[in-house]
């Protein structure tokens, strides 16, 4: 029992938003809803999540598990809200942009679902090699998944 498989990706946030979808074309549009800041909301095969910071580049962590788990280790990472369920019934998932471009390749999952998911996120950091003053701060985030 445990962590199953994880993936790390930079993740470009536009106007807070960023999401992790199904790859079904059918699936509905991922932020025709969305949350309120510091928070997700998962729904219809898609979790966006809404950051503090409305532009950056942010480090992201997809965490599958085959039972519910603890609290990411590490740094300071604050809940962004309860777990909540989704379904991807392509099986296949990959985490977007606002304006739905890849920012990862694609996770083949070992079923369609539901999965329980939660979104961890921590603190803003400063990335002083970064050329962009817009990119400058940056966020990290852990998806957690688990059925």
């Amino acid at each position: 029992m445990g962590l199953v498989d994880s993936f790390t990706a930079v993740v470009r946030v536009e106007r807070h938003l960023f999401a992790l979808v199904d790859t079904d074309p059918e699936r509905e549009e991922p932020f025709s809803r969305i949350p309120d800041n510091s928070a997700f909301l998962a729904h219809e095969g898609s979790v966006v999540v809404a950051s503090d910071l409305e532009d950056q580049r942010a480090r992201v962590r997809l965490e599958l598990w085959d039972s519910p788990p603890d609290a990411p280790s590490g740094q300071a990472f604050t809940s962004m809200g309860d777990p909540s369920s989704v379904s991807f019934e392509s099986e296949r998932i990959q985490l977007v942009s606002l304006m739905q471009e890849p920012q990862a390749d694609e996770y083949e999952l070992t079923g369609a679902g539901p999965y329980w998911v939660r979104v961890w996120a921590g603190p803003q950091e400063e990335d002083p090699q970064e050329e962009l003053d817009a990119y400058r701060l940056f966020e990290r985030f852990v998806i957690q998944l688990w059925m």
